[in-house]
């Protein structure tokens, strides 16, 4: 046993590691299962881990991969890195690149979306569909509860509160839960226990730093996603997300208006976590439509 991950759940998490030099450290990732790849991409705070339950019940039809940003999860966490989205965005690019995969379904969450939909835009005619959960794809400048939770961990006090006290992953997590008792603390553990170390929260707390200063990249990822318009696309959202509720869904939709979207009015952001079972099944659902042209094809043919 791997000293380093004594305290992963291996009924939980039971997939075989893998990893990708980065060429700035190495990446874990997971590969599990035969058939169209499917490229699960976590945001912040998190990891490979929420994916776990999709992982096991679509790699009975689907390759399912998935991959921890450098800084996260059971990956490398240099202290020296750039744990900016647009740098988690080139690596990733580099991720794609060595597994050379084409006909591929991304599946997305919180920073994960504009992190992959920035290789996504670029390489269209390898993308087969997407899944999008709650996240933005535009600059945070005008979102209140973004630029205040930014401004509080970048003051010098607080910086060293949250570094060297686990309390902005420990208490911040379960706060975007609808019910933040939903979530068990043997789960959460699990979560939370790739930062527990000051050294190992530094990616964490640079993505949410960025929400000031990588705005224009985000913009920059909105605007080329004009390129990924006639792919099929799932919204999935929890409306009590705090911060990625209505309002960022109703800005999603304008971003790709053909999408379908489907609502979840008792989840927040960790969606995937908190009614696995039911997302699953509204994956799987899309993927097994995947063939079945636009009823706008079919009635003028006469179907």
């Amino acid at each position: 046993m791997d000293d380093h991950r004594f305290w992963l759940n291996r009924l939980e998490y039971p997939f075989a590691f893998r990893e990708f030099d980065s060429g700035e450290g190495w990446m874990n990732y997971i590969d599990e299962g035969e058939g169209r790849p499917i490229i699960f991409v976590h945001g912040n705070m998190t990891w490979s881990f929420m994916f776990r339950r999709a992982i096991e019940s679509l790699k009975q039809s689907h390759r399912c991969i998935a991959v921890d940003h450098l800084g996260f999860g059971l990956s490398d966490k240099p202290s020296d890195a750039n744990y900016k989205p647009e740098a988690h965005a080139k690596r990733f690019a580099r991720f794609m690149q060595y597994l050379g995969l084409n006909d591929v379904t991304i599946v997305a969450h919180d920073a994960g979306v504009a992190i992959a939909m920035d290789w996504a835009a670029a390489n269209p005619d390898l993308v087969r569909e997407l899944v999008i959960f709650n996240s933005h794809l535009w600059n945070l400048s005008e979102n209140p509860t973004a630029t205040k939770l930014a401004k509080m961990i970048q003051s010098p006090a607080n910086r060293f509160y949250y570094r060297f006290i686990q309390s902005a992953p420990g208490f911040v997590l379960p706060a975007l839960f609808a019910d933040r008792y939903r979530i068990s603390r043997s789960i959460e553990r699990q979560y939370l226990k790739p930062f527990s170390d000051s050294t190992e929260r530094k990616a964490v707390f640079a993505m949410v730093g960025s929400w000031l200063t990588s705005g224009a990249w985000y913009d920059s990822v909105l605007a080329k996603t004009n390129s990924l318009q006639t792919k099929r696309v799932l919204l999935l959202w929890g409306m009590k997300d705090p911060m990625f509720g209505p309002d960022a869904l109703a800005r999603m939709q304008k971003s790709f208006p053909n999408a379908q979207a489907i609502q979840f009015d008792e989840s927040g952001r960790f969606l995937i976590e908190e009614q696995a079972e039911r997302v699953t099944g509204e994956i799987n659902w899309f993927l097994m439509n995947s063939g079945v042209p636009d009823l706008s094809v079919i009635e003028p043919i006469g179907g």
